[in-house]
């Protein structure tokens, strides 16, 4: 658990793992931009743009989303959403921010994952209104993914080096 404390562990990797970790965020920023453009394209990033495509819209010939769709499309995103943040999360849980911001960043990214897997159901099945969640909460689920990815590439790649003596000091702890 050492490395879950309020210093940076990131800073403290070997360039390798530094490396690959970087690679790894670095695609995780491009998939969140073309999930930005994709969620542009389909909703306009609108409330009502949200409300016309899982609920259809006859002047824009959108057909309504089918249970079938949507069954499909939050079984993916179970999947894949928690993986994501547990693993962007590990990464942001070894930066040198501290305890409380830690479990308040990490919660948050959680509750946003759940409102978006809820966000196409209650639209479609709820009311309308429910499009207004769609821009609030892909705004927030976004800044909490941006702070799990940069805060890791900045801590890894711009604090100093900490020195020899402090690292064998610190590895008899």
């Amino acid at each position: 658990m050492k490395y879950f404390t309020n210093r940076s562990q990131l800073v403290r990797m070997d360039f390798h793992t530094r490396l690959i970790m970087t690679f790894f965020l670095v695609f995780m920023l491009l998939a969140g931009a073309v999930a930005i453009l994709l969620s542009s394209q389909r909703t306009g990033l609108s409330p009502a743009g949200a409300a016309a495509y899982y609920r259809g819209d006859e002047q824009g010939m959108l057909f309504p989303k089918e249970p079938a769709e949507l069954l499909e499309t939050t079984h993916f995103h179970l999947f894949i959403m928690p993986v994501v943040f547990l693993t962007t999360g590990h990464l942001f849980l070894m930066s040198a921010w501290s305890s409380r911001w830690k479990t308040l960043v990490i919660s948050s990214c959680f509750v946003y994952i759940l409102l978006d897997v809820a966000k196409p159901w209650l639209i479609r099945y709820v009311s309308a209104t429910w499009g207004m969640l769609a821009p609030f909460n892909s705004a927030l689920l976004g800044m909490t993914l941006l702070l799990c990815i940069l805060v890791p590439i900045y801590e890894m790649w711009f604090l100093p080096q900490p020195s020899k003596n402090y690292r064998a000091q610190e590895d008899l702890e």
